[in-house]
């Protein structure tokens, strides 16, 4: 847990601090991944204690405190990173899939984060409100537990792991499905037409991101149902819980504060802008965390030839300049390139025309 607990805190924290500095990155779909950031910083500062203090003492030695918010605390956190992940997702489907105005805009991005964290904390009541905190005198010994009423949340459980695990599951399939089949059909669309290579490249990495999301997703999360199907089949009698129950409530847990730990790695440090901030802002730049990030892309990527020095460069101003302002720009052209080794074919003056004015530099020494 410190591994898990202090990996998670460092790259959600740094997350934060780019989104903090850097005011270019203050965009709807940041504001998205920086709540997910925070979720998953809150979750591994405060939760875990409540969970290795019941693993290392076998009862509620926090008494009433830990019996009513260990169980409110992690749900709320936990639907909430839930509700971050949907919403990451649909303003993903919306930029690859679906037009301009079903995006989420920036004015929006509050609100929806300000629903998904009441709708989270409303569902997480009767974590509070339906455990009870008991002791039991024996005679050696004071036996101190939290007890739950079983008619309500025993069928509770079931809902709560299919918001928590198969809700984000069926979604991010769903999401990240539709766009690899939109990538797909505007790729083979275009090389109809002899082009496409730039979808087909970005079907790639989307490929690539959604094998990332859903095996993260499913490899943390699905032992968590694991954990409350075998706990509701349990009988009540007494010893009903072997030591193998034990070992699966430590990983089931345990692997949801993986996810809260890798899910900056997943959905931060894969974002070009998030990685170009990174060597920008102060206090971050240090761990160099871009180079890192893009070492596997350097090996991967292939190398074009290489360019010909004596191939002619074209550029092609679109507007046509105006009749009174063409020998300024033919001075400003001059003062950035050597005369030399530029040819500037300016119509004349009393010529009005709407064609692009070409520029062809033949040779252009290094400086």
């Amino acid at each position: 847990m410190i591994v898990v607990g202090i990996m998670g805190i460092f790259l959600n924290s740094i997350i934060l601090i780019i989104l903090i500095k850097n005011r270019w990155l203050w965009t709807a779909s940041n504001y998205l991944v920086g709540n997910l950031a925070l979720v998953d910083l809150l979750t591994l500062i405060l939760c875990p204690w409540f969970m290795l203090v019941r693993d290392f003492y076998q009862h509620f030695v926090l008494r009433n405190f830990g019996c009513k918010f260990e169980g409110f605390l992690q749900a709320t956190f936990l639907l909430a990173s839930v509700g971050a992940v949907i919403l990451i997702s649909y303003d993903r489907l919306a930029a690859a899939a679906l037009n301009s105005e079903a995006r989420v805009t920036k004015s929006a991005a509050p609100k929806l984060i300000f629903a998904t964290w009441f709708i989270a904390i409303a569902l997480s009541l009767p974590w509070s409100v339906k455990r009870e905190f008991m002791e039991r005198q024996w005679l050696d010994y004071l036996e101190m537990y939290c007890a739950e009423d079983v008619k309500v949340l025993s069928i509770y459980w079931h809902f709560i792991t299919i918001l928590l695990v198969w809700l984000p599951l069926g979604l991010m399939i769903v999401t990240y499905g539709t766009i690899i089949w939109r990538l797909e059909w505007s790729a083979r669309k275009l090389s109809s037409n002899g082009g496409g290579q730039v979808v087909s490249r970005a079907k790639g990495r989307a490929m690539k991101i959604t094998a990332c999301v859903l095996l993260a997703a499913a490899f943390c999360r699905i032992p968590y149902t694991v954990l409350v199907y075998w706990r509701n089949n349990l009988t009540l009698e007494i010893n009903a819980v072997e030591g193998a129950y034990n070992i699966m409530w430590f990983v089931a847990n345990y692997l949801i504060y993986v996810n809260c730990a890798i899910n900056p790695l997943i959905y931060g440090f894969t974002n070009l802008r998030f990685r170009r901030a990174m060597d920008r802002t102060e206090g971050v730049a240090w761990f160099r965390f871009s180079s890192w990030c893009c070492t596997c892309s350097m090996f991967n990527t292939k190398k074009g030839p290489p360019p010909d020095k004596n191939m002619a460069k074209i550029f092609v101003i679109e507007t046509s300049p105006c009749p009174n302002k063409k020998i300024t720009r033919v001075i400003k052209n001059i003062l950035h390139i050597n005369r030399d080794a530029v040819e500037l074919s300016v119509p004349k003056v009393e010529e009005v025309t709407t064609k692009p004015t070409k520029i062809t530099p033949i040779k252009v020494d290094n400086i």
